[in-house]
């Protein structure tokens, strides 16, 4: 009977040694599997970088000179997919601020972009409430202003539709600044002047194409 037992306890014992093996084999698998796809995931990265997809478009900045506002467009070029992710791209760049101590913008800092959808001719541009604080009718239109022509930099004949969470913008800020929408580039024409010599103030943010110009806006 003890030499039986003896050999039953032994084989089981062998039964449960190879049953505790079988995880780690598992567990070897999964890291292999994680560390593949994380290879794939450095690699895709390092082609995003260097050659992924590209889209240039114009940002707009704002300066101040003679009393009057200046608006500075920028060319640059974002990695992005589509218009739609440039767009997007380019208006948090706009709430971030410039790296040019000389100029700014009238966004809020706190503004978030929650949609970006192009259709054809018309962008629609969804934004969170602080898009709508802080500042007069100047600044409520200088940051029209700044959004419409960056959204439009690469189709300057495009609709832009403004909505904040969801509801199409009618009135702006404290003192009434009524928005007829669709915006257009055309509708602010009245407003803006194109200067006889582009200006050309230092920015350290790399530029590329051709150099910033610059458009006044006057309060009408």
């Amino acid at each position: 009977m003890s030499h039986y037992g003896g050999r039953t306890a032994q084989l089981s014992s062998v039964r449960l040694g190879g049953r505790r093996s079988r995880p780690r084999r598992g567990r070897a698998l999964q890291l292999g599997i994680l560390g593949f796809l994380l290879g794939l995931g450095v690699m895709g990265g390092a082609w995003w970088y260097s050659i992924g997809p590209r889209q240039t478009l114009s940002l707009y900045w704002l300066t101040s000179a003679d009393n009057s506002i200046d608006y500075v467009q920028q060319e640059r070029r974002v990695r992005a997919f589509d218009t739609q992710e440039a767009i997007r791209l380019a208006l948090e760049e706009l709430i971030a601020g410039p790296r040019d101590p000389h100029l700014t913008t009238a966004i809020p800092p706190q503004t978030r972009v929650l949609d970006v959808r192009v259709e054809g001719d018309d962008i629609f541009l969804n934004f969170s409430p602080e898009f709508t604080q802080g500042g007069g009718s100047t600044a409520m239109m200088s940051r029209i202003a700044q959004v419409l022509y960056t959204a439009t930099s690469q189709n300057p004949g495009a609709r832009v539709w403004i909505s904040v969470e969801g509801r199409a913008l009618e009135v702006l800020g404290g003192e009434g600044l009524i928005l007829d929408q669709p915006l257009t580039r055309a509708s602010f024409v009245p407003s803006f002047q194109l200067p006889a010599e582009p200006a050309t103030p230092k920015d350290s943010a790399p530029l590329t194409g051709s150099p910033k110009r610059r458009l006044a806006i006057t309060a009408s």
